[in-house]
């Protein structure tokens, strides 16, 4: 029993400390600042989920998009 709260507490602090990490601003990540982050561009995003973070699915993160997922 006791493996399995060391296990749970190092994914927790695994996790913390992601959720800390923080992102580049829209603007360096938008490389031809067209006002929009596309696929390509968020390559520069270390574990980007890029379909998670497409919220309206239309292609591209705008600025709301990307502050959402910045937490």
């Amino acid at each position: 029993m006791n493996k399995f709260w060391l296990v749970l507490s190092a994914l927790g602090f695994s996790a913390a400390a992601m959720a800390q990490t923080t992102l580049p601003s829209f603007e360096e990540v938008d490389a031809n600042s067209d006002g929009q982050i596309s696929m390509e561009e968020s390559a520069a995003i270390e574990g980007l989920d890029f379909a998670t973070a497409d919220a309206n699915q239309d292609g591209a993160l705008d600025q709301e998009e990307y502050a959402a997922i910045q937490g």
